[in-house]
């Protein structure tokens, strides 16, 4: 397994390597292994799961608290999903895929919730150029009527 340390992952992922720390620090992100001499080693799935931060933050816009819950509600998914094919009951893998169908749906609802908060800032952000726009157009017009 290939492994990288906090200069390389910083450098991929596009973030600071102060950034990766505090990711750590504050539950974010988890602590990767070490090396017998202290140093950081990551994995090409800690780097993933870094880029997967990256763009929640930067893409969907998510607060570190919004951030937080998100990863939570994908990393039990990914649990769930990886403890699903050990089971033998039937009744319990129905139990775990309808689990798994919930958190989802947790998670598609935030994305949902951002969307549309997203969605009324671009409606007021048009009404503002609509109005601006109208009052360049009336301004031009009065300046021509006046001779300049």
């Amino acid at each position: 397994m290939d492994e990288y340390k906090i200069d390389d992952v910083a450098r991929e992922c596009g973030l600071t390597k102060r950034t990766i720390r505090y990711y750590e620090e504050i539950g974010v992100f988890p602590t990767p292994e070490r090396s017998e001499g202290g140093t950081r080693l990551y994995t090409r799935e800690d780097i993933e799961y870094l880029k997967k931060i990256v763009n929640a933050k930067e893409i969907l816009g998510f607060s570190l608290q919004e951030l937080v819950s998100y990863l939570s509600v994908s990393d039990a998914y990914k649990l769930h999903h990886q403890t699903y094919h050990d089971m033998t009951s039937r009744a319990h893998r129905r139990q775990q895929l309808t689990h798994m169908s919930e958190m989802l749906e947790e998670q598609l609802q935030m994305l949902r919730t951002k969307v549309d908060k997203m969605r009324l800032m671009q409606q007021e952000l048009e009404q503002t150029q609509t109005r601006l726009d109208d009052f360049i157009r009336k301004f031009d017009e009065e300046t021509d009527s006046r001779g300049s």
